[in-house]
């Protein structure tokens, strides 16, 4: 098997739009640099590509600039590569989002691609024989929390507002899974997950940062040396953030640092003592799927403005206003793809998954060692599950926008096609 990592820095100039916000929220500082980082692995003319982009979204046309840029250097198939986005709030501005004030500079936008793609083609030139790969995980709770309330009636995001708390919506998934890259026993770089929001830094950051991974990053170099490479990839967290279900507890500045150095400390313990050799052999699977949309027509658009009104919610009005004068198309196409290296398998969702459908997923895998991201190849918006839509739910990932407008049931199509995929991969071994 051959494989090899490479880094871009793709930091804007101060002043760009940072992404993820339902405002126009320029840079003012660089806490930590922006990074696109990549892995290509290949073993008997197979080949798989990931490059993780320090951004929030899938910008729609970067999926294919990247893979077009890609193929014309390394003749490596758009099928084979996966444009992964780790989702930090304060990353690179990629999106176009001009119902919330949000306008990409596309000057920036396009030197951006290009150095995502380079980070995959640099990579792809620098492959080496001779590397194996090993398979652990670990287990971090405590620093994610789901952040969807069962209260008196209702089903709520963040805090309830001094009502009762019955429950939680669903849990977490506190799995560290680190796929670890060595030659002549030693690591030169890592694939690891972890499925908590990228959006921990706080006010007190108002400029670039990776969030916790690009803490992550820094202690593995560290630890390993300034060429070891780690691609994380965002695990399915569309629920969860770091925010404790304590109101009374009062996180510190830059918590964030503080979750890069626990995540840090365990992906070294799993790579030292807790990884088993994860076997040879890549293959790739990648197709779309198409999913309905939800759709208002006049009379049911003008009562969801109505309620939005009496609540004085100018984020949901703007957002369904918007969506109901752009879309109108009765389905969506999303890409999905499963990444088999060696024994482990990589399943890769777009959109922002609720951890219900990871959980399951992972479960239902005939492979013993998985990893189940998000954010992939194309923009999915909200995936949530079909509990959040009941009709006593008042969680925004359901509100009817850009971001949110599939059916209930298009968590559980993408993630049955996704376990086709892992079926097939697993069959073909």
């Amino acid at each position: 098997m051959r494989a090899a990592f490479y880094e871009c820095d793709i930091t804007p100039p101060l002043g760009e739009n940072m992404p993820g916000y339902y405002r126009a929220n320029p840079a003012q500082d660089v806490f930590e640099p922006l990074y696109a980082k990549a892995v290509v692995v290949e073993d008997e003319g197979t080949f798989a590509a990931i490059v993780a982009i320090d951004t929030c979204e899938v910008n729609p046309s970067f999926h294919d600039a990247i893979s077009a840029r890609v193929k014309a250097y390394t003749g490596i198939d758009p099928a084979s590569v996966c444009v992964h986005v780790v989702h930090t709030h304060k990353g690179a501005p990629t999106e176009h989002r001009p119902e919330a004030g949000q306008n990409y500079d596309p000057i920036y936008t396009d030197v951006c691609t290009r150095r995502a793609a380079d980070a995959i083609i640099l990579a792809y030139k620098r492959l080496q024989d001779g590397v194996t790969v090993k398979f652990g995980s670990g287990c971090v709770e405590g620093i994610s929390f789901n952040r969807n309330y069962v209260v008196e009636g209702e089903i709520r995001s963040f805090s309830a507002g001094g009502k009762k708390h019955i429950g939680m919506l669903a849990g977490i998934d506190p799995a560290l899974p680190v796929l670890t890259f060595e030659r002549d026993g030693k690591p030169i770089g890592a694939i690891i997950s972890f499925a908590c929001h990228q959006d921990c830094t706080g006010r007190e950051v108002n400029g670039y940062s990776a969030d916790y991974s690009g803490i992550l990053a820094k202690e593995l170099k560290r630890q390993y040396g300034p060429e070891f490479v780690s691609v994380f990839m965002i695990g399915t967290a569309g629920d969860i953030n770091h925010i404790p279900n304590d109101p009374s507890v009062k996180l510190p500045p830059f918590w964030y640092r503080e979750m890069g150095h626990i995540l840090a400390r365990e992906a070294i313990r799993v790579i030292e003592t807790d990884s088993k050799p994860a076997g040879e052999g890549v293959a790739v699977k990648k197709d779309l799927i198409e999913l309905p949309r939800r759709l208002l027509d006049l009379d049911a658009t003008a009562q969801q403005l109505e309620k939005w009104a009496r609540a004085k919610d100018m984020m949901r009005l703007q957002n369904l206003v918007y969506y109901y004068k752009v879309h109108h198309e009765e389905s969506d196409r999303l890409w999905l793809q499963a990444i088999r290296i060696g024994d482990a398998c990589i399943y890769v969702y777009s959109g922002e998954i609720y951890v219900n459908f990871g959980l399951k997923l992972k479960e239902r895998s005939p492979f013993a060692f998985n990893v189940v991201v998000e954010n992939s190849n194309s923009f999915g918006g909200y995936i949530p599950t079909p509990e959040a839509f009941a009709e006593e739910s008042d969680l925004y990932e359901i509100s009817l926008c850009e971001g949110s407008c599939h059916v209930p049931e298009a968590g559980d199509m993408m993630t049955d096609r996704l376990l086709e995929f892992g079926k097939a991969l697993f069959a073909e071994k």
